[in-house]
C-alpha cells in the first residue's frame, strides 16, 4: 500500500469514528446556525483534477454571524480568494475589501459583503466571478467561533505579528514578532482594523497572513510528523459541515501540503475610499483587480507588475 493510500485509509477511519459532517442540503436550520465552518463546491458540475496540474481556486468568506446565527445568511466580514497550484507548489491569497462597491447579481451595485446576506455563498461566488473573472472551484464560510475552535484544536497558530497592535474593539494586544496565538487571539489579530495601518485594507492583509501562516504550519507539521495530518483532519471534523467526498478533501489537504513557503503571495486588491448615497465604500481599481485574478488563476503566482503595494507597508 502506498503512503498516500495508507494515510487516506486512516483518515477514512477517523472520519467514520467521529465525523459530524453531513450534507449541507440536508442540514436542519438549527444545525446550520451552529456550524463553525461550512465548505462546499462552487459549481455542481465541477470535477477535481487529482494531478495538481491546474490552479484550485477557493473563496474564503468570514461570516459576521454570532453564536446561534446562521453563518451562511449574514454579511461577509472578510473575503479572500486562494489560488493553489499543487504541481508548481505556488499559491496566491487575494484579499477583497468587504466594502468594495461592485455589481451583485439580482441586487444591483452595492457593498460586496451584501452578497452573502442576500444570497449566501452561491451569490457571493457569482459576484466574485462576475466582477473579477476567475472561476471559483470551492467556497468556505467561517464563523468567529469556528475559527477560534479550529486553531484551539490544532494547538494554536505560529504567526509573525508585523507591528504593534492594540485595539479595544477586537481585543487585540500584540507586540511585533513571531509568536504562537491561541484561537481567540487569532480572531482578534484578523479582526483588528483600528490599530492597523491601512484600516480595512490592512485588516484584509492580516486576514491573508492568517491563511498563509496556516498553510505554512500545516506543511511544516506534516513534513515533520505525517500523523499530524490527523490532528488537522480532526479539527475539520469537529467544526465543519461539508458535502464533499472524503477522498476529495484528502486530495485538497495533500495539494496544500505541496505548497512551498517562499512561493505564497499575500495581496489586497488596491483602491480608495469614497461615499456613494451616504454609504462609505471602497472603489476598487477594477482593471488592476481583474489582471491580478487572471494572473493568479493562470499558474498560482503573480508577476511583479501585478503585485500591488502592501496596504500596511510590511510584506
Amino acid at each position: 500500500m502506498t503512503r498516500r493510500a495508507a494515510v487516506a485509509v486512516v483518515v477514512l477511519l477517523a472520519w467514520a469514528a467521529g465525523s459530524t459532517i453531513g450534507s449541507i442540503a440536508e442540514l436542519p436550520a438549527a444545525a446550520a446556525r451552529t456550524s463553525g465552518i461550512v465548505f462546499g463546491r462552487a459549481h455542481g458540475g465541477y470535477t477535481p483534477d487529482p494531478t495538481g496540474r491546474r490552479t484550485i481556486t477557493i473563496l474564503a468568506i468570514g461570516s459576521d454571524a454570532r453564536p446561534g446565527q446562521n453563518p451562511l445568511a449574514l454579511r461577509a466580514d472578510s473575503i479572500h480568494v486562494i489560488f493553489l497550484h499543487p504541481r508548481k507548489q505556488r499559491a496566491v491569497v487575494v484579499g477583497i475589501p468587504r466594502d468594495s462597491f461592485v455589481s451583485i447579481p439580482g441586487l444591483g451595485t452595492t457593498k460586496i459583503n451584501a452578497a452573502m446576506s442576500s444570497g449566501g455563498p452561491a451569490r457571493m461566488v457569482q459576484t466574485v466571478e462576475q466582477n473579477f473573472g476567475a472561476r471559483i472551484d470551492y467556497w468556505a464560510v467561517t464563523s468567529f467561533w469556528g475559527i477560534t475552535r479550529m486553531f484551539e484544536t490544532i494547538g494554536g497558530l505560529q504567526l509573525r505579528v508585523p507591528f504593534r497592535m492594540k485595539d479595544r474593539f477586537s481585543e487585540s494586544n500584540f507586540h511585533a514578532g513571531f509568536q504562537r496565538l491561541r484561537g481567540e487571539q487569532v480572531l482578534a489579530f484578523a479582526r483588528d482594523r483600528h490599530s492597523v495601518p491601512g484600516g480595512d485594507f490592512g485588516r484584509q492583509e492580516n486576514g491573508g497572513r492568517v491563511i498563509v501562516a496556516a498553510l505554512v504550519q500545516f506543511k511544516k507539521e506534516f513534513r515533520k510528523n505525517p500523523s499530524r495530518l490527523l490532528t488537522w483532519i480532526a479539527a475539520g471534523v469537529r467544526n465543519t459541515e461539508s458535502n464533499l467526498p472524503v477522498d476529495e478533501l484528502v486530495d485538497l489537504a495533500f495539494g496544500a501540503s505541496r505548497i512551498r513557503f517562499a512561493n505564497v503571495q499575500n495581496v489586497v486588491l488596491p483602491g480608495g475610499t469614497g461615499n456613494v448615497g451616504g454609504l462609505s465604500v471602497v472603489q476598487l481599481s477594477m482593471g488592476t483587480a481583474r489582471a491580478i485574478f487572471a494572473d493568479a488563476k493562470a499558474d498560482g503566482a503573480l508577476r511583479r507588475g501585478n503585485i500591488p503595494p502592501s496596504p500596511t507597508g510590511v510584506r
